[in-house]
C-alpha cells in the first residue's frame, strides 16, 4: 500500500507547460449530503449553488473542439453531483454528444439509489469512483459522517451487478483514502471489493491546500512542481475558475468560464505554473507554503484478479 510516495521524482521529471489542461473538474453542485472528516466542505464560506446546463455546454464545446481525447473530464469537485442526478445525466450525455471521449464521476455513493444505477452505467461515463474509506461500520461512519455503511455497500454491490450484465460498462472503482483512522482496514477493504468485481483505488490523503494535516512527510529539497497545478483546471458552479483545488474559495482565480475561453483562463495562470516548474516555490501564494498536496503521488489501482491468483499487495 502507498504511504509516503516514492514516485515523486519521476512525476516531477515529466512536468512541463502544456497549452490546455489534461484534466477538467466541474462542480455541478456545491452542496453535499455528508460531512466527511477529511474534506474541506464544512469550511467553505462561498455561496453554494447548481451549475446551469448552459455553462457546462459552453465548456464542453470548447473541450471537444480543443482536446477531445487528451482532456479527461470529472463531473465533481467541491460537492456531491448525485444531489442533481438529472443535471449530471444531461451533462454526460451532452459531453459525449459533442465528442468528449473521457467523462468520469466521483461520488460518495450514498445517493446511488437503485433507479439511478442503470442510467449512470448507460449514459457514457468511463469511470465511476465511489469514495468509501472504511470497511467496518464503525470506521466508515466515523469518517463519512452522515453515511450508513450497510447502505453504501449494498448500493455499490447493486451497481456492480448491473455492470456485470452490460457489454461495455464504465469501470467501477471503490476508493480508499489512507488515513490514521482506517489504515488497519485497507487489506480487508481491498479483498472485499476485488472479490465482487470492482477495481479499488487507494490514494493518499489531500491537505486541501494546507487545511488538513496528512501523514505525508517529504523533505523540502525533494519538492516538485505540483501535479494538480500543472495538469488540472477546476470550475465552480458559478463559472469562476480557482487557481488550483486547494483554492476552494476561489480567492486566487483567473476569471470566469462564462466570459472567457478555457484556453485563456489556463494561460492566465501560466506565471503560477512557471514558478512551480522553476522550483521557485517561495514566489508561490502563501497557502502553497503549507500545502502538502504535491506530495500525494500516484494513486494505486488494484483491479480484479482471476480466482486463485494472489492479491496484488501480498
Amino acid at each position: 500500500m502507498i504511504e509516503n510516495p516514492r514516485d515523486l521524482e519521476e512525476i516531477g521529471a515529466r512536468q512541463k507547460e502544456i497549452p490546455f489542461p489534461r484534466r477538467f473538474a466541474v462542480e455541478l453542485c456545491a452542496d453535499c449530503n455528508l460531512s466527511c472528516t477529511m474534506c474541506h466542505h464544512d469550511q467553505m464560506v462561498r455561496p453554494k449553488g447548481v451549475m446551469p446546463l448552459a455553462l457546462w455546454k459552453k465548456c464542453a464545446d470548447e473541450i471537444a473542439a480543443t482536446a477531445p481525447a487528451s482532456c479527461e473530464c470529472w463531473l465533481s469537485f467541491c460537492g456531491e453531483p448525485l444531489i442533481e442526478p438529472e443535471l449530471l445525466l444531461a451533462c454526460v450525455a451532452y459531453g459525449k454528444q459533442v465528442g468528449i471521449e473521457t467523462i468520469n464521476l466521483n461520488t460518495n455513493g450514498m445517493l446511488l439509489r437503485e433507479e439511478l444505477a442503470g442510467p449512470l452505467l448507460d449514459v457514457g461515463l468511463s469511470k465511476i469512483v465511489v469514495g468509501v474509506d472504511g470497511f467496518s461500520a464503525e470506521t466508515y461512519e466515523s469518517i463519512r459522517v452522515g453515511g450508513v455503511r450497510d447502505v453504501i455497500y449494498e448500493r455499490i454491490e447493486h451497481l456492480l451487478k448491473l455492470a456485470s450484465e452490460r457489454v461495455s460498462p464504465p469501470e467501477v472503482l471503490v476508493q480508499f483514502i489512507l488515513m490514521e483512522e482506517n489504515h488497519h482496514e485497507a487489506e480487508a477493504f481491498c479483498a472485499h471489493w476485488i472479490e465482487r468485481g470492482a477495481s479499488v483505488k487507494v490514494r493518499n490523503q489531500l491537505s486541501w491546500g494546507g487545511k488538513f494535516g496528512t501523514p505525508l512527510d517529504v523533505p523540502d529539497e525533494e519538492r516538485i512542481a505540483c501535479p494538480w497545478a500543472m495538469t488540472m483546471m477546476h470550475v465552480f458552479w458559478d463559472g469562476r475558475v480557482p487557481r488550483c483545488p486547494g483554492d476552494t474559495e476561489g480567492e486566487e482565480g483567473s476569471g470566469s468560464a462564462w466570459h472567457d475561453s478555457l484556453a485563456d483562463l489556463w494561460a492566465g495562470l501560466a506565471d503560477y505554473r512557471g514558478h512551480h516548474l522553476a522550483r521557485d516555490f517561495d514566489r508561490l501564494p502563501e497557502r502553497c507554503q503549507s500545502c502538502k498536496d504535491w506530495m500525494v503521488g500516484v494513486a494505486e489501482r488494484i483491479r480484479p484478479v482471476e480466482k486463485g491468483s494472489r492479491m496484488p499487495w501480498i
